[in-house]
């Protein structure tokens, strides 16, 4: 190799993603997906990605769009490692960002999941509301908190009983006093 000549590597340079970067490439990804389609602002995805890049400084669309795929990748990895039996919990970065774009974006969290035991259907509404799952711990709660109302229910129940059973013998006493 001639000395004037460069390596293919050193021609390539490596930026490096700030936190703050990222949170905003999320934030852009999640304000400019519903504005694509055949008849919508944008056409396809590489123009929302080249869309996307002109607003950042020293990042190439493709960057951005790597950047992009590397945190759904990290993200598929820590959910299926938490997923796991007896895995250690993997935290999940731009948790809140990427809630946000699977509200959006059904290629990530499809509307209707079937599996051998059930069919999960994603509800959709004007505010799109998000499916909350419930703990152990808070389903046993409520099975708790329900058994207590109804125990107190029947505990109510029995005491009217009583009180009208004993306001009858009052009155039949009291009839059948001699006067």
């Amino acid at each position: 190799m001639l000395a004037n000549e460069e390596s293919p590597i050193s021609s390539k340079t490596i930026t490096v993603w700030t936190e703050g970067e990222t949170r905003l490439l999320l934030d852009k990804y999640a304000s400019y997906l519903p504005d694509i389609g055949p008849f919508k602002q944008l056409k396809t995805k590489k123009d929302m990605w080249m869309k996307i890049g002109a607003e950042f400084d020293g990042k190439s669309w493709k960057q951005c769009e790597e950047r992009y795929k590397t945190i759904m990748k990290r993200k598929k990895v820590a959910v299926e490692n938490n997923s796991t039996s007896g895995a250690k919990r993997q935290k999940l970065q731009f948790e809140e960002e990427l809630e946000k774009i699977c509200k959006i974006d059904d290629s990530i969290e499809p509307a209707v999941k079937i599996s051998s035991q059930c069919m999960i259907k994603k509800e959709v509404a004007a505010k799109e509301k998000q499916i909350k799952r419930k703990t152990l711990q808070e389903t046993m709660l409520e099975i708790a908190a329900r058994k207590e109302e109804a125990r107190e229910k029947r505990h109510k129940e029995r005491m009217e009983k009583a009180a009208r059973i004993e306001s009858l013998l009052e009155k039949c006493i009291s009839e059948n006093k001699p006067a």
